[in-house]
């Protein structure tokens, strides 16, 4: 017997506006979990002939009667719509198409909105033409009760949606005894509640996925203090950390690993059809979740494919074999298109001048590598298939911590020195800081003070640098005779870190018998983190720059590369320290061209009056 769709179509204003409404109903994990849906666990991408590609989805309702469905892929306009199609391969429905619609609520008002709920529903028998009023339609009311309740807890907060009343058990004890241990590293008592009550209140998706972005932003921190905290934290067992493979487009995990030991530096994306190499810069992602000791969390998966998965995609669309649509341009940000599974991208340029000309796929890829578009783009489908396009974002995230980030931080290497990558793995870092110092004239000051003293007074140099290294969020590598090799994540952090070093060696340097005089050299560029020696070490052309400039110092200067100092950033920061500069050229040991090199003076006069006090004292 052939049922009839029921369709159904529910209105109502909110005084919100579109972009918050959005932010709270394309978290469709929150949302599905709120309003009395079931985790789903779905299959890898399948693919049958020319439509576009989609998951199994297995699922009990109510744990006892199963469902098993071809779950496409999600389509949306970011802050505007979004719609999913579901094909019932078992269970009482046979198919679903539903979505949500954001519109103006009242003329010329940006700060009311009103959500129109989509539904249609094709029943597979009595059972089913039963079954969606009492859980569809019921599904619908229960996503407007969502917003309703946001709406009443009146913190506007999106970091703290409302949440159904889970019966998780917290060993109090537990979390006492280990916060108690947590207090007792260089943490703030107020920083320590905060994780006490979110350990306590928050769901289980967000107990067993936190973000230090995220909390940051919403406790009112800075990241690097949030983050330090969740390092401790984890040092004293209230927290557990692991890693996980981000694909570099469409930036899912695609993999966790409770160890850097366990990462492999290749991995393969079933959604975009291809396989990466691991990078340390974005490919890597540290994960915090609450000790299992403490309260057991799990993060249940009720959607894979929704808006708020990968927010960096604007618009996600399917655009049938044979088909010309007109796609809109949103915001200021760099764009690009992609085609899902092709893996296949196309610029958009905002500043060019537009054509008027359509972007053409076919299936040797985009006829042109970018198209000119400031507010819309034509593009037109001449593949021999249909296709799924997403407008997104080209720039990587700002909100991820990544394992280059982190893996810098000096608090890091002393908390987890045992982790670190297989032996038979190396995993590249498309860019990082490595800075090299090395003692001046350390023989003499062996010959002027003795042994002891002198090994005294150079170990006490290693806590300086340490100290120095450390507060400029960067991390000591190691010690080579004399010399100390540190790596930073950010290049203005290593130059602060030279600067600072340089500019408080004269207080370092008081009461002492034999003045140290330091040696600076920063190189910034690609390198190979692998493990040396039972720790995570850096290899490869940028180290060997960093430590044949860092040769080229006559003491109590820096060293940079001239294209270090050209970018605007770090060019800032040397100028508003009132450094002199010097420009010249050098022949580096093993380098075969000629590089231009900056040397940063600080303190000149200061530097030159130590270098000449030891011998004056000898004569």
């Amino acid at each position: 017997m052939k049922y009839a769709t029921k369709r159904y179509v529910l209105e109502r204003d909110y005084p919100f506006s579109k972009e918050k409404i959005w932010a709270l109903l394309a978290d469709n994990n929150r949302l599905n979990l709120y309003i009395g849906l079931f985790p789903v666990k779905f299959s890898n991408v399948k693919k049958e002939g020319e439509g576009v590609f989609y998951r199994e989805a297995f699922a009990k309702v109510g744990g006892l009667v199963p469902l098993r469905w071809q779950e496409f892929p999600f389509q949306w306009e970011e802050n505007k719509r979004y719609e999913v199609e579901r094909r019932y391969l078992s269970g009482p429905i046979k198919h679903f198409v539903g979505g949500i619609e954001l519109l103006d609520g009242a003329p010329n008002s940006t700060e009311v909105t009103r959500v129109r709920l989509t539904a249609e529903f094709v029943p597979q028998n009595i059972l089913g033409l039963a079954a969606i009023p009492l859980t569809g339609y019921k599904s619908m009311l229960n996503t407007f009760a969502y917003i309703e309740e946001f709406i009443a807890g009146k913190s506007g907060d999106l970091f703290d949606p409302p949440q159904k009343k889970e019966k998780h058990t917290v060993d109090f004890a537990e979390l006492d005894r280990l916060t108690t241990v947590l207090r007792n590293w260089p943490v703030t008592p107020q920083s320590v509640d905060l994780l006490h009550a979110y350990i306590v209140t928050k769901s289980d998706h967000d107990a067993a996925h936190m973000e230090p972005v995220r909390i940051a932003e919403a406790w009112g921190m800075e990241t690097d203090e949030v983050l330090r905290l969740f390092l401790y934290a984890a040092k004293s067992g209230v927290l557990n950390l692991s890693w996980n493979m981000i694909c570099p487009n469409c930036r899912v995990s695609k993999s966790e690993q409770n160890s850097l030991s366990g990462l492999t530096s290749q991995f393969h994306c079933d959604l975009c059809g291809i396989n990466y190499d691991a990078s340390f810069d974005q490919f890597v992602e540290l994960n915090f979740s609450v000790h299992s000791s403490i309260r057991k969390a799990y993060a249940e998966v009720y959607c894979v494919g929704g808006p708020m998965i990968t927010p960096h995609v604007k618009l996600q669309k399917v655009i049938a074999k044979g088909a010309t649509v007109r796609l809109p341009v949103p915001g200021e940000e760099n764009l690009r298109l992609r085609v899902l599974q092709a893996n296949d991208m196309a610029a958009v340029e905002r500043n060019a001048e537009a054509t008027g000309l359509p972007l053409i796929y076919t299936d040797a890829g985009w006829s042109e590598p970018f198209i000119a578009g400031a507010s819309e783009i034509t593009v037109q489908n001449a593949s021999s298939h249909d296709i799924l396009v997403a407008l997104e974002q080209s720039d990587w995230s700002k909100n991820t911590v990544t394992a280059a980030q982190v893996t810098a931080m000096q608090e890091f290497r002393d908390l987890f020195s045992s982790e670190m990558l297989s032996p038979d793995q190396q995993i590249g870092i498309d860019h990082v800081t490595i800075l090299f110092t090395d003692l001046q004239g350390s023989t003499s000051l062996y010959e002027t003070v003795g042994d002891a003293n002198a090994y005294g007074q150079v170990n006490k140099h290693f806590d300086y640098l340490t100290k120095s290294i450390g507060k400029n969020r960067g991390s000591v590598v190691k010690t080579i005779g004399d010399a100390v090799m540190a790596v930073f994540h950010l290049p203005e952090d290593g130059l602060r870190a030279a600067l600072d070093i340089q500019q408080n060696l004269v207080e370092f340097n008081k009461g002492k018998e034999e003045p140290i005089i330091l040696k600076v050299g920063l190189y910034s560029g690609p390198a190979i983190a692998v493990t040396s020696n039972d720790r995570l070490d850096y290899f490869g052309r940028t180290v060997n720059m960093a430590a044949r400039i860092q040769g080229q110092g006559t003491g109590g200067d820096i060293i940079i590369s001239r294209n270090y100092l050209d970018q605007p950033k770090l060019r800032a920061i040397v100028e508003r320290d009132g450094s002199r500069v010097e420009t010249f050229p050098a022949k580096l040991k093993g380098i075969e061209e000629q590089v231009e090199l900056v040397r940063v003076c600080v303190g000149a006069n200061e530097v030159e009056a130590i270098i000449e006090e030891p011998v004056s004292s000898m004569n």
